[in-house]
């Protein structure tokens, strides 16, 4: 029997219920993946799946059942976006069906290996993120703070500075996905940001300036000269600036 392509519709639920699914036939699978992501071949088996949120949360619950780290590498698992993630949990899942919670101890596995190797990198880079997201104050008095992550992790940087900024009105912006989440003093939701602002935040690593705040402009002037004014050019070593800090943070940090 031919391996199976089974495909979701690029959600969380999706891919779980993809999962399930797979797991559940038991046909040999060649991938599961997003719709909109694969380019089936001339022979491949596809299975084209419409989300079952049951199904889904059964196998969400068992998970967190099992352990929470379980439950939390799928979550991660899905925030990566990374290609083929969905056949190493497919692959955990079975093994977490025949061995239980003591499948988090086989670290010499490449599904186990692999999927704890994404959540430790997700966390990592939503970890540096809640340090790095400068926030700007527009006209509005909405703080603004502009991204380009590898990985979408908006929702974890959201749920920190819900708890950080929660007296202010704020906005983060993932600009590789062009997704926004916006914190008006009581709710998150999700806003669609104007595609010329985005554009020009894209182009030049900030805001227009006709839309920053007075004090958020003299206040940008005096970090970048706190910031010359504090360098030594005498000991300017770029790799080890980008050692202690990749290229790919700077674009939306002030003083850079």
């Amino acid at each position: 029997m031919e391996p199976v392509v089974y495909l979701y519709d690029g959600t969380f639920t999706g891919m779980l219920h993809a999962v399930a699914r797979a797991v559940k036939d038991g046909r040999a699978v060649k991938a599961i993946a997003p719709a909109q992501h694969y380019n089936p071949t001339l022979f491949d088996t596809v299975i084209t799946l419409k989300s079952d949120a049951d199904q889904a949360d059964r196998l969400l619950q068992y998970l967190q059942k099992l352990h929470p780290l379980a439950a939390n590498l799928a979550v991660y698992a899905f925030l990566s976006e990374e290609s083929g993630v969905e056949l190493h949990l497919y692959r955990f899942v079975q093994l977490c069906l025949r061995h239980g919670a003591q499948t988090l101890r086989y670290e010499s596995h490449s599904a186990v290996a692999y999927l704890k190797g994404i959540l430790h990198a997700v966390s990592r880079e939503a970890h540096r993120y809640k340090g790095l997201i400068r926030f700007r104050i527009l006209v509005d008095d909405l703080h603004y703070g502009p991204f380009e992550p590898r990985y979408n992790i908006i929702s974890l940087c959201a749920r920190h500075f819900r708890q950080r900024l929660a007296p202010c009105r704020w906005m983060l912006h993932d600009l590789r996905r062009n997704t926004a989440l916006y914190w008006d003093t009581i709710e998150l939701q999700t806003v669609d940001v104007d595609a010329d602002f985005a554009t020009h935040v894209a182009f030049h690593g900030e805001a227009p300036e006709a839309e920053l705040s007075e004090n958020e402009r003299h206040y940008q002037q005096l970090w970048r000269g706190f910031h010359d004014a504090t360098s030594n050019p005498a000991r300017h070593n770029p790799q080890l600036q980008r050692q202690g800090m990749p290229k790919r943070y700077w674009k939306y940090l002030t003083e850079m």
